[in-house]
C-alpha cells in the first residue's frame, strides 16, 4: 500500500486536499501536514515526525517554498524502510491523480509516471 503525505503552509489547505482526496479514493491513506504552531507556514519537525510513522511507502506532495526544503530535508534524514518520493506537481490536482491511480492500479511507479505525463514531465 502507498500513502500520501500532503505538505501545505496552511492547514486547511492539507485537510481540504485530504477530505477530496478520501471522497474521491476512500482506500488510500492520506496525512495532511499543515501549518505551523496554528499559524501559517511548515514545519520540519512535523514532517520528519509523519515520515517516521510511516507504515507504507508514500509519495509526498507539497506546495511553495519551505514547504519543499523542509520535505526535502525531511526525506533525506530519513532512515526508515519505506519508499519515500517527492512529486513535483500542483499539490491538489497531483496528488488527485496520483489517488486515483493508486485505487486503479495501486503500483507505486505508475502513480509517479501518471502524475509526471499529466504535468509534462516525462
Amino acid at each position: 500500500m502507498t500513502s500520501l503525505i500532503i505538505v501545505s503552509h496552511s492547514e486547511e489547505i492539507a485537510e481540504g486536499t485530504k477530505a477530496l482526496l478520501g471522497q474521491m479514493s476512500p482506500n488510500v491513506d492520506v496525512i495532511a501536514v499543515g501549518g505551523a504552531n496554528g499559524e501559517i507556514g511548515t514545519s520540519f519537525d512535523a514532517i520528519s515526525d509523519v515520515l517516521n510513522q510511516l507504515e507504507n511507502d508514500a509519495l509526498c506532495f507539497f506546495d511553495i517554498g519551505s514547504a519543499e526544503m523542509n520535505l526535502d530535508m525531511a526525506i533525506e534524514m530519513y532512515a526508515g524502510a519505506h519508499r519515500i518520493e517527492k512529486v513535483v506537481a500542483p499539490i491538489v490536482e497531483g496528488s488527485f491523480l496520483a489517488s486515483v491511480s493508486l485505487t486503479t492500479n495501486g503500483d507505486f511507479d505508475q502513480a509517479i509516471e501518471a502524475v509526471k505525463e499529466e504535468f509534462g514531465q516525462s
